[in-house]
């Protein structure tokens, strides 16, 4: 796959990868009563909300193939954690980072601001078989998979 894009596709993105991540989108959006947009394909911040013509929310969207239970932590890179806090702060919307684990298990949320930002490690994926693995290294937020929220939970 090439490193970029010029026709909009996503950087090191499937089909079925996006095509997991639409599903995902629309199960939050849903839950939450509102729709989901992507930003432009370098943005670092995945989908914005809207309800009722404004602006609600900022989501980072992540699909997993394992189930909820199989590891007690998920990653947050600190790229897209920087993104979603200054979002936050700044729109005055709250920002979420989402996790849709296996699909017959649990999709999870968690406020960014309820992220612990000191748990931070380097860390990637060095199997990658892009020509330059080592732009996949990066510090990750770790957060604990018990921290959020199951979708289902959203009233």
């Amino acid at each position: 796959m090439p490193e970029h894009a010029f026709d909009g596709r996503r950087f090191f993105a499937t089909e079925e990868d996006e095509a997991r991540e639409d599903s995902t989108a629309r199960l939050v959006a849903a839950a939450f009563g509102c729709e989901l947009r992507r930003y432009a394909p370098l943005c670092p911040i995945d989908f914005y909300a809207v309800r009722d013509g404004a602006l609600v929310g900022h989501l980072e969207l992540k699909v997993r193939k394992c189930a909820s239970s199989t590891y007690a932590t998920v990653f947050l890179s600190v790229r897209k954690w920087l993104a979603l806090t200054l979002a936050q702060t700044g729109l005055g919307v709250p920002s979420l980072f989402v996790v849709r684990f296996r699909e017959d298990d649990v999709t999870r949320w968690i406020r960014v601001s309820d992220v612990d930002p000191t748990q931070v490690w380097i860390a990637g994926d060095r199997r990658s078989q892009v020509p330059h693995p080592t732009r996949d290294i990066e510090p990750l937020i770790t957060v604990p998979v018990d921290a959020m929220t199951a979708l289902e939970g959203v009233a």
